[in-house]
């Protein structure tokens, strides 16, 4: 029997026998390559197994359809971001300080050329796959907003911030974040920002929501000013 020097993922195949793990994650690199390049509807399965190198009877044998490909493409490159599940040990820090950490790694991450690729291939499928955009959403946005909410609450709970509606907020920091720059990016009616304008921006962003959202002086601290 041959000794196999790979990672095995615990789950059994349908066929009853385990999962390669680095033959799955080949599949998904191949994938991300041609979803970037040609876009969710013109990639088919039989390219990606091209791309990978293998059958596409192996492809299947890791994912149902294309769409729980997707899926995985969407949870691979969170993972290679190294975008946080939560945001616990950032409470200890100042908002200025944490703000400024999130935004500039969110910024950095929807400002890369191959995310705006994606994002690009997203808005182009939202109407005929709704699943691929909810898949997007989901692995990415929703989980850094989920996030993001419950380190406001705790600011609020602190009274380091006044927030009296973290989901609002929350939506209020990221659209800010995005706002007019990102929109113009998209629409190839601008470049993608070099990383002094990305830095400048997340500096505004920080400031902007900060002004809106610190707590008001007391009249006593006010007379003591």
């Amino acid at each position: 029997m041959k000794n196999v020097n790979m990672t095995v993922e615990t789950i059994v195949s349908r066929h009853g026998r385990p999962k390669d793990g680095a033959k799955r994650e080949e599949i998904v690199m191949a994938a991300t390559h041609l979803f970037l390049q040609n876009g969710y509807e013109l990639t088919s399965m039989e390219a990606v197994a091209k791309q990978a190198g293998v059958s596409k009877l192996t492809i299947y044998s890791h994912f149902a359809d294309k769409s729980e490909l997707f899926r995985a493409i969407m949870a691979y490159r969170c993972d290679q971001m190294k975008l946080p599940r939560d945001f616990t040990e950032l409470t200890a820090l100042p908002p200025e300080q944490a703000l400024t950490q999130i935004a500039a790694t969110v910024a950095a991450i929807i400002f890369r050329e191959d995310s705006i690729r994606l994002q690009r291939i997203i808005h182009a499928e939202a109407v005929h796959h709704p699943e691929v955009v909810k898949s997007f959403y989901e692995s990415g946005p929703k989980r850094i907003r989920v996030a993001f909410a419950d380190l406001l609450r705790a600011y609020d709970e602190r009274g380091t911030l006044a927030i009296p509606d973290a989901a609002l907020a929350t939506e209020q920091f990221f659209s800010v974040l995005k706002g007019e720059k990102l929109i113009r990016t998209l629409l190839l009616m601008a470049p993608v920002p070099t990383e002094a304008e990305i830095a400048a921006h997340v500096r505004n962003t920080v400031t902007f929501f900060l002004a809106a959202y610190r707590p008001c002086l007391s009249s006593q601290e006010t007379d003591k000013k």
